[in-house]
């Protein structure tokens, strides 16, 4: 069996989360309210978790099918935890975007990213992220509660189909391009669409926090 994988990198990005942290912090909060900065705040930490946990989970995939010397499961293992955590960065991510746009004091962060179409908050997209974030969640329970069923799936995986090979007799060509857990799935190129869109939302953010000390109402809060 030969190995290919679709698993593209996500697009390098301006520092926007340089730009966030380095105002946050040093310069002036988000906002003069509480709720939004927190919201602000945890937003651009998980999306920066997803990222990281994606580009681990593709690197520790590809040393686990890079290995021929000896069956390097710690690699795949590891690959799975980084996945998993970034289906929950994701999810966590999300559900932070739709309370800040939201906002109904419509406070500049939420107008900002009213100006821009995301589609990953939408609930054709949103659900199924959520939907396999509590796949998982809910396996972990039913393995720890000994409610698993023999042939059942117990842990997210990354897959994809396997066909015969287009000149060798008896060999077949898999290529690696999603990630699975029971009846869901989730492509790797659409995972990586939608953390640029999510990428994106916090170079938003960033456009409009201060560029230079000025009173925020409140002291800085991360």
């Amino acid at each position: 069996m030969y190995v290919e994988f679709d698993l593209p990198d996500v697009p390098s990005k301006p520092d926007a989360f340089g730009q966030f942290w380095l105002s946050s912090i040093f310069i002036s909060s988000p906002s003069t309210r509480y709720e939004i900065n927190a919201l602000a705040s945890t937003y651009v930490r998980l999306v920066n978790a997803a990222l990281v946990e994606y580009e681990e989970g593709g690197k520790r995939l590809r040393e686990f099918w890079a290995t021929h010397t000896s069956f390097n499961l710690g690699a795949m293992n590891r690959s799975i935890s980084h996945f998993e955590s970034c289906i929950f960065n994701a999810n966590r991510a999300t559900n932070c975007f739709c309370r800040l746009r939201g906002d109904r004091l419509h406070d500049p962060i939420a107008l900002a990213l009213r100006q821009q179409k995301f589609y990953f908050p939408q609930d054709a997209i949103a659900d199924r992220i959520r939907e396999m974030r509590n796949e998982i969640h809910h396996l972990e329970g039913s393995v720890l509660g000994g409610q698993i069923v023999q042939g059942q799936s117990f842990a997210l995986r990354a897959d994809g189909p396997e066909v015969p090979h287009p000149t060798e007799e008896n060999q077949t060509v898999k290529t690696i391009d999603r990630l699975i857990i029971g009846s869901h799935e989730i492509p790797f190129r659409e995972l990586v669409q939608w953390l640029e869109e999510m990428t994106d939302a916090v170079s938003k953010i960033a456009e409009v926090l201060p560029t230079s000390s000025q009173p925020s109402g409140q002291p800085n809060a991360v």
